[in-house]
């Protein structure tokens, strides 16, 4: 084995080797736009080719190497559809490697019949090489590919972001791409549209295609829509923009760097019946002064033809939302408990005020036309965030459409429902190496069975530190909190959650990745890591870190369809890669529940749980781990584990 010393090399590189946490300050809440070089590669490559990862039949995986990129800033948008899968084949869009002395915005295509076996399509922007933000779109005659261009700036447009799509025009791996159709027929230089989030839905009574478009403008601020007004032969022709969510009127609007409102985000059924969301504030509800929701919340409207008309309207505003008594439920029943106690902390506590919906989120309808939410929640109070909180959490929030106007009480047929997918206290509260907080960079991605709507898939890609090493003793030796600590084995993965139960309760996570460095910090604190984990230069330890993973479409009962960014540091090219996770049954051990009671798994014992164990023992109403609700241990669920139950709920 050799000495390994990391090289920060790529624009997206993470978290380093050894790493102390700031956790006694909050953080500013705010979402900052990413920039990057309009052309060229971050860095020349060093032509030393780095190690491909087979992931072929690892627990249950199927993962190929598609392509590569020059940097990961493709993906990094929870907004962005990338992947596309249907009975027509795979579809993907990404940015793509042009060379060492490429651009760095050239947009590709790649298609497969069956995920393993691609066929990779270059330079889909000639003559522009600006391309940003890629999604795949996939209809029964023809793959679509859309972006952004980065044309810089002009007029009033800050960095003169323009929509273009691009489709085989010979159908299905045709290998005739049509030169760049661009979305806004009427785009001038005022207009800066990025962060395109596509949609396709099929209208089987009328048998016409709807193509909707949703656009961040980013010197205009407002959320943007452009609609499908006719099609033909693989041609869209969408009709003019139109405002779908007013930032600058009815929320905290943002400026040029940096704002409180998130991408936008589209899905429509093949009923029509779709939605368009950011995560944001209300005018004044960060002062808790909105008449409407005084929390940052996901925030949307919806059509019900389609995408030609679009509606809110609870509570008196032009929206729809999830109220203020959804959150204080959450908070109510320690479903998200405000308070934080650990040692390491100056007064031994932190007690936020509330839940703060991040930016990284994501929307899916199912066939009754009922949105499913998934987001992560982050302890708040009127200072920022608080990263570290043992809150932090992935939820899932769903409500029957019927009941949007004048939502009924949490938890029940009428209102929003909601469960914890996934905790994510241990990956929030770390910087990557460009100091940007991961709770502003990971983010969940939703999947709902084409087979069966209860069941649905969580991907979430982010960092697994693993198990910590004391590298320095600083201040008190006897006092933990002011080591310095270090994390050979520190990987991001991508993890995938899975419900059958249309979202009230979560499988616990299963890494689908599991690529974990075989490293260790020796007795001078240098770190060691074995020749399978080098690069040919003996220095730079190459990491696999699984990054921005989307979850496709095409899901079933058992599978999963991925898309993902590997970062290669001995070439410094980011490595795409597409397959898909099979999950027909809970993950390897351990595998059981979190909490004695908790039946539900919803992070709280409570009424809620008595209520599935009563359903179970009369019934026989599933529950996800039988062993949660044997608080006796006699191996049987019966009325004596619901009398324990009553009275750990009656103790508190």
């Amino acid at each position: 084995m050799k000495k390994i010393k990391y090289q920060f090399i790529l624009l997206m590189a993470v978290a380093i080797a050894s790493q102390s946490v700031n956790i006694s300050q909050p953080e500013r809440a705010d979402r900052v736009k990413i920039l990057e070089p309009t052309s060229g590669p971050s860095l020349s490559a060093t032509g030393a080719p780095g190690r491909i990862i087979r992931y072929t039949n690892r627990n249950a995986t199927q993962f190929t190497l598609v392509d590569s990129s020059v940097n990961g800033y493709g993906m990094i948008s929870s907004s962005t559809r990338p992947l596309s899968v249907s009975s027509s084949g795979w579809v993907l869009g990404y940015r793509q490697w042009a060379g060492e002395s490429g651009t760095a915005g050239q947009i590709g295509a790649a298609f497969s019949s069956n995920g393993l076996n691609w066929t990779t399509y270059t330079n889909l922007n000639p003559g522009f090489g600006t391309g940003r933000y890629p999604s795949a779109l996939g209809t029964p005659e023809y793959p679509y590919v859309f972006w952004n261009e980065y044309t810089g700036p002009q007029g009033n447009s800050l960095y003169g972001g323009k929509p273009y799509y691009a489709y085989d025009e010979f159908g299905w791996d045709g290998g005739s791409w049509s030169s760049p159709q661009i979305i806004d027929a009427l785009w001038n230089s005022n207009k800066d549209h990025w962060i395109l989030s596509p949609d396709y839905s099929y209208d089987a009574v009328n048998d016409e295609l709807n193509f909707n478009v949703v656009s961040n403008d980013w010197s205009r601020d407002n959320i943007w829509l452009f609609h499908s007004e006719a099609y033909f032969d693989g041609t869209i022709i969408f009709g003019s923009e139109t405002m779908i969510i007013d930032e600058t009127n009815d929320l905290i609007s943002g400026d040029a760097s940096s704002s409180y409102t998130s991408n936008g985000i589209i899905d429509v059924n093949n009923y029509g019946v779709g939605y368009v969301a950011v995560s944001a504030y209300f005018l004044n509800g960060d002062t808790g002064g909105s008449s409407f929701a005084n929390h940052h919340t996901l925030i949307f409207k919806k059509t019900e033809d389609y995408g030609v008309t679009w509606s809110g309207g609870q509570g008196g505003s032009n929206y729809y939302y999830i109220p203020d008594e959804t959150f204080e439920d959450m908070i109510a029943n320690g479903n998200f408990d405000l308070l934080w106690e650990w040692v390491c902390l100056e007064d031994g506590h932190v007690l936020a005020t509330q839940p703060f919906a991040s930016y990284g989120f994501d929307i899916r309808v199912d066939t009754d036309g009922d949105p499913h939410f998934l987001v992560g929640l982050i302890a708040s109070d009127s200072d920022g965030v608080w990263t570290s909180h043992t809150a932090n959490s992935i939820y899932h929030f769903t409500i029957d459409k019927d009941y949007l106007v004048n939502p009924g009480a949490p938890q029940t047929s009428t209102g929003w429902n909601y469960s914890k997918v996934m905790d994510m206290s241990e990956m929030f509260k770390w910087d990557n190496q460009g100091g940007e907080s991961y709770w502003k960079i990971v983010f969940p991605s939703l999947a709902i069975s084409e087979e069966n709507d209860d069941v649905m898939y969580a991907v979430i890609s982010g960092p697994d530190p693993g198990e910590s090493v004391t590298l320095e003793e600083n201040g008190t030796p006897d006092d933990v909190c002011d080591d310095f600590l270090g994390y050979p084995q520190w990987n991001e993965e991508i993890f995938v959650v899975k419900s059958e139960d249309g979202g009230q309760t979560w499988w616990c996570p299963y890494n689908a990745t599991n690529t974990i460095p075989d490293c260790f910090y020796d007795e001078n604190d240098d770190l060691i890591c074995t020749e399978e984990w080098m690069c040919p230069d003996g220095e730079t330890l190459n990491r696999p870190d699984e990054i921005t993973a989307h979850a496709g479409t095409g899901a079933t009962d058992t599978r999963v369809n991925i898309i993902f960014q590997a970062q290669d540091w001995c070439s410094q090219k980011i490595r795409i890669y597409a397959g898909w996770v099979e999950l027909d049954e809970c993950c390897e051990e351990p595998c059981a529940c979190e909490m004695l009671g908790d039946v539900n798994s919803d992070g709280a014992i409570n009424v809620l749980d008595i209520v599935a164990l009563v359903n179970y023992i009369v019934y026989g109403t599933p529950l996800l781990f039988e062993v949660c609700g044997d608080l006796n241990g006699d191996n049987v669920n019966n009325i004596l584990d619901i009398i324990i139950i009553i009275n750990l709920i009656i103790e508190g």
